[in-house]
């Protein structure tokens, strides 16, 4: 595990964020899909570490879109600083685990920013940097 951490790009913060996620696959845009309220793990510049207990919505699945579709994009939204408008973002899913250290049974995905809207680098920035004293960042504690 701490060498999987230490070849990270960016420092992540453990910290726990409402997300709504709408999944969107390459080939079309799905319709009538209900939203996904999920929370996150941690969150980095280049990316979101997501837990949910379910990774299929309506039978369209997390890591592979709509039924045969080769791949899928994530929409997403999180409310990450009062009083602005919530990060918006089109992320991908590197990699999912089953988390084993929790009681309950749960996913956790590793989502890649691919693109980030409207000021979003800028907030997000801000973000990591407020609370960047916290002991939250993993790679911190690798320094230690």
């Amino acid at each position: 595990m701490l060498d999987e951490l230490g070849k990270r790009k960016f420092q992540r913060l453990e910290f726990p964020l409402e997300v709504t996620v709408e999944i969107v696959s390459a080939q079309e845009v799905p319709k009538g899909l209900p939203q996904l309220h999920i929370k996150s793990r941690s969150i980095s510049k280049g990316g979101i570490c997501l837990e949910t207990k379910s990774i299929e919505v309506d039978g369209v699945n997390l890591l592979s879109g709509r039924p045969f579709a080769r791949e899928n994009h994530l929409h997403l939204s999180i409310e990450l600083i009062p009083d602005e408008p919530p990060f918006m973002a089109t992320g991908e899913v590197l990699w999912y685990d089953a988390a084993h250290d929790i009681p309950e049974f749960i996913f956790r995905l590793g989502v890649a920013f691919i693109e980030i809207k409207d000021g979003g680098k800028d907030q997000l920035a801000r973000f990591l940097k407020k609370h960047q004293n916290n002991k939250g960042y993993l790679n911190k504690l690798l320094n230690t």
